[in-house]
């Protein structure tokens, strides 16, 4: 069994929307690369991006497992995943401020490439948003019979999106004046992905996805 074409475009969607989620990763990115350089931010993002494949893999693969030994957890984790979903959709429509950004005053000292790389790689795996939003993502997706090549692909998508996501955004906030943006249109970002999630939600919830 394999996932179709609607479905890798949903999770597809559903991982920029939660890379996009403003939090401590992307608070890690924005200081590093205003602190040291793009080339911290850069190695920042791509720390994340394999921290978060590899979290993503075994979420996958935990899942599976649990639902190969007990059949009916299978609905239980869709359900939970929807409901999760729009829990986190609420959160975000009913939020409107986030965590303050790090801002061009931060008395951070520069760090090594490699150090921003870790940093970006530790955050990924210890961070318990992350845990809840890949329950809430994966669990309706996985299936029953679904072979282990899938898992990685599903891992390998995680790391491409979120990667490339905060490289985006460490290459742009090289100009402040783009962290300045960010900043006043916060809340709208919030409002747009809480929609877009509970849409996602829905979805799931009707078997559209």
């Amino acid at each position: 069994m394999t996932m179709n074409v609607t479905q890798w475009l949903a999770l597809s969607l559903a991982l920029t929307l939660g890379a996009m989620s403003p939090g401590p990763s992307l608070v890690l990115v924005i200081r590093n690369t205003i602190s040291g350089s793009r080339a911290n931010g850069i190695f920042t993002g791509i720390g994340h991006g394999l921290g978060f494949g590899m979290y993503a893999f075994i979420t996958a693969v935990s899942l599976s497992i649990l639902i190969e030994f007990q059949n009916s957890i299978e609905t239980f984790l869709s359900i939970s995943g929807t409901i999760i979903l729009l829990w986190i959709s609420y959160t975000f429509l009913t939020t409107s401020n986030i965590e303050t950004y790090a801002n061009s005053d931060s008395k951070v000292d520069r760090h090594s490439l490699s150090k921003s790389f870790s940093q970006g790689f530790v955050i990924a795996l210890f961070n318990p948003k992350i845990l809840a939003w890949m329950i809430a993502v994966y669990a309706p997706l996985i299936k029953s019979g679904h072979a282990l090549i899938q898992y990685f692909y599903m891992g390998l998508l995680g790391t491409l999106i979120d990667g490339l996501w905060y490289i985006t955004v460490a290459t742009i906030l090289s100009k402040t004046s783009a962290l300045n943006f960010l900043q006043t249109k916060t809340s709208l970002i919030n409002k747009v992905i809480g929609i877009l999630l509970a849409l996602y939600a829905v979805g799931l919830a009707l078997n559209i996805i």
